[in-house]
């Protein structure tokens, strides 16, 4: 924490700082997301449009998190628990691209529930 009016200073400075930096890369964000001659890939949104704008997205979100929220003052145990959370994300993530790239081939109910034969209905 800042204690003395020279380290208020300085972390003013530094928040200013962070401050445009995130709005620098909001900018650049639009800019790239509408801007033709910005435009990475093939025409229109895409792959590299996607890893461009999550890596600024990222990078964004990092300083959030080490800045504003002060976490690079933390412990270690707190990084532990953002990988494991990367970690985790990460798994479900893989989890979804295999599910698109594999998909399981069920009909579904179409013809009926397996047994459904052996049920009565009552009228």
């Amino acid at each position: 924490m800042a204690d003395s009016p020279e380290a208020i200073k300085k972390a003013t400075r530094l928040y200013l700082l962070i401050g445009g930096v995130l709005f620098a890369g909001t900018v650049i964000t639009v800019l790239v997301a509408t801007m033709p001659q910005l435009d990475f890939g093939k025409h229109g949104f895409d792959t590299a449009d996607l890893v461009i704008g999550l890596l600024i997205a990222t990078v964004k979100a990092s300083l959030v998190a080490l800045i504003f929220m002060h976490l690079n003052h933390e412990k270690r145990l707190i990084y532990w628990l953002f990988g494991f959370g990367f970690a985790g994300a990460f798994f479900l993530l893989a989890l979804t691209a295999l599910a698109v790239w594999n998909p399981i081939r069920y009909n579904g109910f179409k013809d009926g529930v397996p047994g459904s034969e052996k049920v009565h209905t009552w009228r």
